[in-house]
């Protein structure tokens, strides 16, 4: 039995033995998916008016202008276009009353939220490429910021609640 365990013993010290031996190079290949979200910062309000006041704009930089945030890495590529509805309608499908509107849109692409150092967003699809923020040029994460501002021209329309969509499309690769 002893003579069993030992040459067992001195068979496993050999496999553990250290030897020369060939090495190995495994090549591992990782596809990362970038990552982008977009929040609506602050929606486009154009608030309480009166009907028949004519013509009313949220000019660029207003408080009540729409804020969409979109978050990247940097110098991610994307195309970006905003598609609004041409007037705001009634809440009420049973009433036929719209009030005309034009939307405008500009954009920052360095992470940084600052309407006055902003470039026109053309009404066609624009391909974007994120910047770093120019506050950390080595950061991983940057985003574009969208201001959307516009005018409403409020005819004697029924009261109640009018409202539209603005749809912003993101495509990145």
């Amino acid at each position: 039995m002893i003579k069993i365990i030992t040459g067992i013993s001195l068979f496993l010290l050999f496999l553990l033995w250290p030897s020369e031996s060939q090495g190995q190079f495994l090549n591992i290949q990782i596809d990362v998916e970038p990552s982008v979200d977009t929040v609506v910062e602050q929606q486009l309000d154009f608030g309480q008016m009166i009907a028949g006041s004519g013509l009313q704009e949220i000019p660029l930089g207003s408080p009540n202008m729409g804020v969409f945030h979109i978050r990247a890495l940097r110098t991610q590529r994307m195309l970006i276009s905003i598609d609004a509805d041409p007037a705001l309608v009634h809440a009420n499908p049973n009433i036929n009353a719209s009030i005309p509107m034009e939307i405008f849109a500009n954009y920052t692409n360095n992470g940084i939220d600052n309407f006055r150092a902003s470039d026109a967003l053309s009404d066609e699809l624009e391909m974007i490429i994120v910047e770093s923020p120019e506050n950390n040029p080595e950061a991983t994460w940057s985003g574009i910021y969208i201001y959307i501002y516009g005018s409403i021209d409020l005819r004697n329309v029924p009261l109640g609640t009018y409202s539209g969509n603005i749809i912003l499309t993101v495509v990145y690769e």
